[in-house]
């Protein structure tokens, strides 16, 4: 139990170092190249926009395939694109490999999602997604953290060579350790298209949407409020800002805990509520309240994180892969938006304009839990979970 929880630890830690790398390099992106806010910024949206369109488009096939023979493949596909960003000095072709990643990423995450839910029972599924969270926030935190220090030790090539070589590592602890799926019992296409008929499942789309819009928003556009005029940092120290991040590695298996005794919904409710706090907090313009303010935030969006993911789950009726991914495809579109749309605004109201952005789309994601994820409570045929 023990090596199968380290190395899905691992693996999902890997998808999320790559996936946030380059976030600290945006405003050097912005220089090099001579390119706009919202163009540098690209560099994740475009990504997360591809994880999306792959975790739509592949959703009815995530219950056909065997999880783990999913996860390692996917695993190493994702070299590949890790070893071309390394010898590429060309933004269109960034851009390209970005991409590749993100059409990569799903048959990591949500085969992985589907495996803690079949392998672990109902009244512990709750703690091993909090440990699936707390693995995309330790990935989130060390893709951010080591890549200011390479790219200015070394160049921005090293830091995709680094990654390269962590995928590789981890491609081959997937393929020799991770146990093969015991209870996958669903490997049927039809159950694709039935999640949009469970009101539910649609009112914890909205909220992973909603979530994710806030939390990558506050965290693209922290580098440039950061290095402007009220702060004016380096690329290290900025990166250094994404320590924050441990607050989310505490709170996601805290909330699993919760969660599987008071409820996914109140647990969510919660995170939201202190997240929001945490962004109002950093409308003081001095860095103690932006510490302050991004600390309370990691700690709220991963709490509610870890609680809405095993709210999927338990409220899918079968085919939990496609319902997985369907959840991926909404959480990173809400990401690609607010990774994309902040950047647009930036010019006439810089940060003020995104903690208002960020605050608003929370509010949609507590409406969406009062009015949706609870409308309609649905059981598993074999296995009934408290929702």
């Amino acid at each position: 139990m023990a090596r199968r929880q380290i190395i899905m630890f691992l693996a999902t830690m890997n998808v999320f170092i790559l996936l946030y790398a380059p976030q600290p390099l945006l405003p050097w992106l912005s220089d090099k190249y001579g390119i706009s806010i919202a163009t540098a910024s690209l560099t994740i949206s475009l990504t997360i926009i591809a994880l999306a369109v792959s975790s739509l488009a592949l959703a009815p096939l995530f219950d056909r395939w065997d999880r783990k023979k999913a996860i390692g493949i996917f695993c190493l596909l994702l070299i590949v694109p890790s070893a071309m960003l390394a010898i590429t000095d060309s933004f269109t072709w960034i851009l390209v490999w970005r991409v590749v990643h993100g059409l990569c990423i799903p048959g990591v995450t949500a085969v992985l999602v589907a495996y803690v839910s079949e392998e672990f029972p109902a009244d512990r599924r709750g703690r091993a997604l909090g440990s699936y969270v707390s693995a995309t926030v330790a990935g989130g935190l060390v893709g951010r953290v080591i890549a200011g220090p390479i790219a200015e030790a070394f160049s921005w090539h090293a830091v995709f060579i680094a990654t390269g070589f962590f995928s590789l590592l981890v491609t081959v602890l997937v393929w020799r350790y991770l146990p093969a799926s015991q209870n996958q019992t669903n490997r049927a296409i039809g159950g694709f298209l039935a999640h949009f008929r469970n009101p539910a499942l649609i009112g914890t789309f909205l909220i992973g949407f909603s979530q994710f819009f806030a939390f990558i928003g506050f965290f693209t556009y922290l580098p440039f409020y950061a290095s402007g005029a009220s702060f004016h940092l380096n690329a290290t120290q900025i990166s250094l800002l994404y320590f924050t991040y441990l607050f989310g590695i505490f709170s996601a298996p805290l909330a699993g805990y919760f969660s599987d005794r008071i409820g996914r919904r109140a647990t969510m409710a919660f995170g939201h509520l202190i997240g929001a706090s945490g962004i109002l907090l950093t409308l003081h313009p001095s860095l103690p309240a932006l510490l302050a303010g991004a600390s309370i935030l990691a700690f709220g969006n991963f709490a509610s994180q870890s609680a809405t993911t095993a709210y999927v789950t338990d409220v899918a009726n079968g085919s939990r892969g496609a319902a997985s991914s369907l959840y991926l495809f909404f959480f990173y579109v809400g990401g690609s938006l607010g990774a994309y749309i902040p950047g647009l605004l930036w010019s006439r109201y810089a940060w003020d304009g995104l903690v208002a952005t960020t605050t608003c789309i929370i509010v949609l994601a507590l409406l969406s839990n009062y009015f949706l994820a609870g409308k309609k409570k649905i059981t598993h045929p074999a296995n009934t979970t408290q929702t």
